[in-house]
């Protein structure tokens, strides 16, 4: 399987996470790991993570345009999505506003299959060693979709 993880980051912790789901699936898979800029074709991919960060209350601009630029070829793909912000820690209080605001607008425009979503909790550069794990297991079950 071919997984291709298109992420864009602004302090790092986007990345650090990136990174990390890179680690746990690449002895299961071929993985590819391009920053959103980097992506000119989602040819071969066969299951796409896309990962931002939240800032200022949304997902990037440059994640939002890339899935609408990218429409047609994610029509056929699976897609999973994963976001790291700080509202995790107010946890069951904003889970709803998570969902309506950060994930949505994100499923919004992947008119493909959406196999799963994450909510990750981070800061500015700053991301706890449970959070990372979480975001492995997270991954490697992604596979067995």
């Amino acid at each position: 399987m071919r997984v291709c993880i298109v992420y864009d980051s602004r302090h790092g912790t986007t990345e650090k996470m990136t990174e990390a789901i890179k680690e746990a699936i690449e002895k299961y898979a071929n993985v590819e790991v391009r920053r959103v800029s980097e992506v000119a074709t989602l040819k071969g991919c066969e299951l796409i993570i896309v990962g931002t960060p939240i800032y200022y209350e949304r997902p990037l601009k440059s994640i939002l345009e890339f899935l609408e630029e990218h429409s047609t070829e994610l029509e056929k793909k699976k897609a999973a999505i994963f976001i790291v912000c700080f509202a995790v820690v107010f946890g069951s209080l904003v889970r709803w506003h998570i969902q309506n605001h950060y994930i949505k607008p994100l499923m919004e425009r992947i008119p493909g299959e959406v196999i799963d979503t994450l909510v990750l909790r981070g800061g500015i550069g700053n991301v706890s060693e449970d959070e990372i794990g979480k975001a492995k297991r997270w991954a490697i079950g992604l596979l067995d979709f």
